[in-house]
């Protein structure tokens, strides 16, 4: 197991800090691919239709930055092994000459032995971690799944971000869970009537004996610029090839809970997060 990742900044928001430019695939105007930058998930991008030079994006941040965390949702892809991802970072914007920075090659979207049934109300993320930072201006995500039987791909949110994975992992004891905010009600004759909502996964746990650089720099740091409304992306283990779409999710804190100097310059910071539907 590897340490834990913090996908944060988001580059490829738009915010007063960065200013990044989308473009390339061909998408409809009235889902413009801007709304990848949204939030909501329900907002998404749609393609013109399936075709692969339809449905690929480039995203220019505007400056090289350091990149650990790549990640996409997709909610219409094509459920089997057919769909494949390919992110590419380079110094130049035509991709065609600079330098290239990464490739992740096609990787198939679908983790393996992962069904339609398994995959129902789960937002199941194309997360792509490189081993190190990858710092780059250029950014391109190539999706080819020209079987798509919708005729065209929806995107609901897309993540280029740096990463804090701090030298120190998790402690043992740590939570992954689910939260429901369905609703029971019974009527006068005692029938229940249900509003169901779906679930959100949780994290919660401490990352223990963190250098006083690392805890005030980054995670302090990081805290105090997302307070309980900013997003980041969660990544449990970045290393993980089975259960990786199960412990990586969009999240906000759900409180900031003061760090705790356990020693010299070393202290203990709990975490709490909830899954952004």
């Amino acid at each position: 197991m590897s340490n834990t990742i913090f996908g944060w900044p988001l580059f490829s928001d738009v915010g007063v800090t960065y200013t990044p430019a989308l473009s390339g695939g061909s998408w409809l105007a009235a889902l413009p691919l801007t709304n990848v930058q949204d939030r909501r998930l329900a907002r998404v991008a749609r393609s013109a239709d399936a075709a692969a030079a339809s449905t690929t994006l480039t995203v220019d941040l505007g400056v090289a930055r350091a990149v650990r965390v790549l990640s996409v949702l997709a909610p219409n892809l094509t459920k089997s092994a057919v769909p494949t991802l390919r992110w590419e970072g380079n110094s130049a914007a035509g991709f065609g000459g600079g330098t290239v920075v990464y490739d992740s090659t096609a990787l198939a979207c679908w983790p393996t032995g992962l069904t339609a049934e398994g995959a129902a109300g789960l937002n199941v993320w194309l997360t792509t971690v490189p081993s190190s930072d990858q710092t780059a201006r250029y950014w391109r995500c190539s999706i080819v799944d020209t079987a798509n039987v919708d005729g065209y791909l929806d995107l609901a949110r897309l993540v280029i971000a740096g990463g804090f994975q701090p030298t120190i992992n998790m402690q043992y004891g740590h939570g992954l869970g689910l939260e429901s905010e369905s609703t029971r009600e019974l009527t006068e004759g005692g029938a229940a009537i249900y509003g169901d909502r779906p679930r959100r996964r949780t994290a919660t746990f401490t990352i223990p004996n963190l250098p006083e650089s690392e805890a005030l720099a980054s995670a302090y740091q990081m805290q105090r610029l997302l307070g309980t409304t900013g997003q980041l992306f969660f990544v449990f283990d970045p290393t993980d090839t089975t259960y990786l779409h199960v412990r990586s999710f969009l999240a906000v804190l759900r409180e900031l809970s003061p760090m705790e100097q356990a020693s010299l310059a070393r202290y203990g910071v709990p975490f709490s997060l909830t899954e952004e539907l």
